[in-house]
């Protein structure tokens, strides 16, 4: 039972799921082999990033805390706020991750072949990135779809993994290592930061703000905690919804502005001073050179 769960029907445990314990050794071995014994036939030359390695194996570990922990009986029996917590942590923690965890040379052998390339230079431009992301965010809080989602496992298995490859295609403009497909303008990243969450408020408004459970399968589902009710729960998601996104989106927003100022400031001093090295000096010839 859930610590602090009253009801002794609230039962939650550890996933052992054959397919998400086999997913993810799948994924971990074909890393280890793409890095490790096939490395010098990927990228001849490269070096191996124990930081990058590390970093993808945390996001593994996070993704088998946000699918195999407690959270995961949680957030599809439950609440829909733990559900949340789960949606949000994947696309805005687990993705990115994984992102940054693969290295530039092996992006570019898995996007940037003759089969993917086509494909990768038209879905990953912000516009498209920005649509699909939000458009499936939209789509699967759709009470039918949610609901199925919920009661069928392998739609559920399915929707996570859309959530992961859609949440990674959503950052590839702000965190790309390739500059064959490269990273936004700094003014489209902070336009791109700063229209996500705005994009969200359809979704955000309807479940805050509904008079009604959304989702039936909370209304009838034991409570957890005596005192959350389900409309209470259903509030508690929007807000997580809409703080997680801000926290999430707040500080790359940060990062890039003040990047973006001391790069146009160091081009602007740059120029004063070149504009200054060819002034003419007190006998009309180049300042720089008379002196």
């Amino acid at each position: 039972m859930f610590p602090f769960a009253d009801d002794p029907l609230v039962i939650v445990g550890w996933q052992l799921d054959p397919v998400l314990i086999g997913g993810m050794l799948a994924l971990a071995v074909a890393y280890a082999l793409a890095v490790g014994p096939l490395r010098e036939r990927l990228s001849p030359g490269a070096p191996f990033d124990a930081g990058r390695a590390a970093l993808f194996g945390v996001g593994l570990l996070l993704f088998y805390l946000v699918e195999g922990s407690p959270l995961h009986d949680l957030a599809e029996r439950y609440l829909l706020s733990a559900h949340m917590v789960q949606h949000l942590l994947l696309s805005y923690v687990v993705a990115r991750l994984f992102l940054v965890g693969v290295p530039a040379w092996l992006w570019r052998s898995l996007l940037l072949n003759k089969v993917m390339a086509p494909v990768s230079k038209r879905v990953l431009r912000p516009t498209v990135t920005f649509v699909v992301f939000s458009g499936f965010f939209a789509l699967w809080h759709v009470p039918v779809i949610y609901e199925g989602a919920l009661m069928n496992p392998t739609l559920h298995h399915v929707e996570h993994l859309v959530f992961l490859v859609t949440s990674m295609m959503l950052w590839w403009p702000i965190l790309s290592p390739l500059p064959e497909l490269p990273r936004a303008p700094h003014l489209v990243q902070l336009a791109y930061l700063f229209t996500v969450p705005i994009a969200q408020l359809p979704v955000f408004g309807a479940i805050t703000f509904s008079p009604d459970v959304v989702y039936r399968t909370y209304e009838i589902a034991p409570r957890v905690y005596p005192w959350l009710s389900a409309m209470g729960d259903q509030a508690l998601a929007g807000a997580i919804m809409k703080v997680m996104g801000l926290a999430f989106f707040s500080v790359p927003f940060a990062r890039i502005f003040f990047d973006w100022y001391r790069r146009e400031n160091s081009r602007s001093i740059t120029q004063r001073d070149m504009r200054r090295s060819v002034e003419p000096g007190p006998l009309g010839t180049e300042g720089a050179r008379a002196r």
